[in-house]
């Protein structure tokens, strides 16, 4: 029955459970988190700062010469003072003590054409050649506003007084400009720690996840397997562990960052302006929103994409692994037409949220477009306008500007982490039910064993079934001698392959006890108990390497004992016919080697374990005649002083056996040796008869 619980849904954004469960798995890097945490605090800072230091430039230097200048015969004790004529300029951006303005006289810089005028008062920093006439008398002039016909005496200043003027202007503008190159340059550092860190952080993370997923499926039982497609696995331990790693790079951290520039933005801009501020908040509703319904189209729209992403790898790995039958059948056709449904939904879904996508994007830049024309307007208007003295400054236009962008992004990128972050909880849900099934066998050793098997097998009274209401074996009871050759023979599904599976405790029986040497294997290590155990299947599966990697599995073993236990078996006779013998590289499940030579080097790797059992199952199943014949005599050297269970569907081939078990329908109806059973004329008779008429009749 195939596990549901690795498909169902999950709704939360964010789950406190399922981050306690993570905490093991990230807290030797949390120092590094921590420092992740400060690089984004102070970028973040840094991308504030930038646009508040582009209005100081703007508004303190570059069209502060507009602004009223306070005159006093007594220094003002200040770095920006000017001293010209006798007097001391400070204009009124820096005039911290307000009560000086009492016995301090008003003056204004102008430029008007290529001249530069330096009034008796104060007018406003909006006026242009338009608002008045100019009357020029050597050095002295008069101005005359439009409006009011007021005069206004002044005078002419050369070049050099000019640059008097703004010779603080030029310092303040390379101070400030030093200042955004060092803003800019640490920003630039923090963001490198900061995503050098995080992704460091995301694949060590993953890199410990995977791995310990890895360890926890090796030692499942081989049930889990008969209820979960390997294509399923294979995703967890891929796609879902892409989303975990992004859930750590662009969102654990770059989340807070978010918030900083959003919260910081918004701060800043109330503080420059309250009333702009408030306009420029106007839309927030509805980016609110269009994030809210993206957040959700695209959360659904994910989830089918993950599943059918599942469908796509568990039907590839099924219809890649039986592509044999697929073309021996002709279904080419029909398993393409069937792949394709599924490739075609996945389509759809990718093509849909591609779609949500179109819309957002243009939907929240059409947002951002709007505010900005509502910024232009009445910032611009008020700007312009006569009455807007020291309200609405070009810097602060400008400075808005930025923030408006700075105020957008995140919250487009917020609603897309969240997404993320759901996908991320929904794997993280995945990997942690795998890592929690306890459909493992329990390995709890009670005997402290370092010697190898003498081989004596026994079974007491074992009932085992897969599923509680299908019994496979019931109250089997049988004993084998050490270094004694027994056959199993019966019907398929009789229960055979489930006898030597519980010898090596793939499984754990319901009832009943199994023993070897006199001790329960359930009181034996499981890896020792495996170690003294080799079995060769029928269908031989063979990795992708060389041969000597699977003889060998990865031990060590020294080239001579690979040598001698492959002409042992007579592996021997086609390996060194290979273009590089024994480093000869084999594709994935030997698919290159007939299956009298799987089998022989299957022969090969069990000896090369020198087990004290040894498991035959079907081992000699449709194999030629001239290949058997090496196979049955690589049979007759390894039973040879070990105990050794063979399953055969022959019965020709185990006559040499000193006891035959017979089941049938999951108990044992009869055992003895070949000529014993014959006498009996019992269901071995029937079936050695029936082949035997088989054989003559072909």
């Amino acid at each position: 029955m195939e596990n549901k619980r690795h498909e169902k849904e999950f709704e939360k954004i964010f789950d406190i459970k399922l981050l306690v469960k993570l905490h093991r798995f990230t807290k030797p890097f949390y120092w590094i988190l921590a420092l992740s945490i400060l690089a984004v605090f102070l970028s973040s800072v840094g991308d504030l700062v930038r646009p508040y230091l582009m209005k100081v430039v703007t508004d303190d230097y570059v069209t502060a010469y507009k602004n009223e200048m306070f005159v006093s015969h007594e220094s003002f004790n200040h770095k920006e003072e000017i001293f010209y004529d006798g007097s001391y300029y400070l204009r009124d951006i820096f005039l911290e003590d307000i009560e000086s303005k009492e016995y301090a006289s008003s003056k204004q810089l102008i430029k008007d054409g290529d001249n530069y005028i330096l009034l008796d008062e104060y007018t406003s920093k909006s006026i242009s050649d338009k608002d008045y006439t100019l009357k020029v008398d050597g050095r002295d002039v008069v101005l005359r506003l439009n409006d009011t016909s007021k005069s206004i005496s002044g005078i002419l200043l050369t070049e050099e007084e000019y640059q008097l003027f703004r010779e603080k202007d030029i310092s303040g503008i390379w101070y400030v400009t030093f200042l955004l190159v060092i803003t800019l340059i640490v920003s630039f550092v923090f963001q490198y720690v900061q995503t050098l860190s995080l992704n460091y952080v995301g694949q060590k993370v993953v890199h410990r996840i995977r791995e310990e997923l890895f360890d926890h499926l090796q030692h499942l039982s081989m049930s889990y397997y008969e209820k979960n497609p390997i294509g399923r696995l294979v995703t967890r331990i891929t796609n879902d562990m892409n989303n975990i790693s992004e859930f750590y790079t662009n969102v654990i951290i770059t989340f807070l960052k978010d918030f900083i520039i959003l919260l910081g933005t918004m701060g800043i801009m109330v503080a420059l302006d309250w009333k702009l501020s408030l306009l420029c908040f106007s839309t927030l509703p509805i980016v609110i929103f269009i994030s809210f319904v993206f957040r959700r189209l695209v959360r659904n729209n994910q989830r089918v994409i993950k599943i059918k992403i599942a469908q796509i790898n568990a039907t590839l790995s099924e219809n890649i692994s039986g592509m044999k039958i697929i073309q021996l059948f002709n279904q080419e056709k029909h398993m393409f037409d069937s792949f394709d449904v599924i490739n075609t939904d996945h389509l759809k879904a990718w093509l849909k949220q591609t779609n949500i996508y179109a819309i957002l994007r243009p939907s929240m830049n059409l947002i951002y477009s709007i505010t900005l024309c509502f910024l232009v307007y009445f910032a611009g208007s008020d700007f312009i306008s006569e009455s807007a003295k020291n309200v609405i400054t070009p810097g602060l236009f400008i400075a808005f500007i930025t923030y408006i962008q700075q105020y957008f992004r995140p919250i487009f990128d917020l609603s897309e982490k969240f997404n993320i972050m759901q996908a991320a909880m929904a794997s993280l849900e995945r990997i942690f039910v795998i890592l929690e099934d306890n459909e493992k066998i329990i390995n709890d050793p009670k005997l402290d064993l370092d010697q190898a098997f003498k081989g004596s097998i026994e079974f007491k009274n074992v009932d085992f079934a897969y599923n509680p209401d299908e019994p496979i074996l019931r109250d089997v009871s049988f004993k084998i001698k050490e270094g004694e050759t027994i056959a199993i023979v019966g019907a398929t599904g009789s229960g055979k392959t489930t006898i030597t599976s519980l010898i090596s405790r793939f499984y754990d029986i319901q009832s009943g006890q199994i023993e070897i040497d006199g001790y329960p294997i359930k009181d034996i290590d499981l890896q020792f108990l495996r170690s003294q155990i080799s079995v060769v299947l029928q269908d031989v599966f063979l990795f992708a390497g060389s041969i000597r990697d699977n003889i060998t599995l990865g031990e060590e073993m020294t080239e001579e004992k690979i040598k001698e236990v492959s002409e042992f078996v007579n592996a021997n006779y086609f390996i060194d016919k290979l273009p590089q013998t024994y480093d000869h590289i084999l594709t994935e499940k030997g698919s290159t080697l007939s299956a009298g030579q799987r089998q022989l080097l299957s022969f090969a790797r069990a000896l090369a374990f020198d087990p004290s059992i040894l498991i035959l199952d079907e081992a000699t199943s449709n194999i030629d005649t001239e290949t058997e014949l090496l196979i049955q005599d690589a049979i007759t050297k390894l039973i040879k002083d070990r105990t050794t269970i063979i399953i055969a569907h022959r019965l020709s081939t185990i006559q040499h056996a000193d006891k035959i078990i017979v089941m049938h329908k999951g108990q044992i109806c009869e055992m003895g040796t070949h000529q014993e059973l014959l006498k009996n004329k019992g269901r071995y008779y029937d079936l050695y008869l029936l082949q035997y008429q088989e054989e003559h009749a072909s």
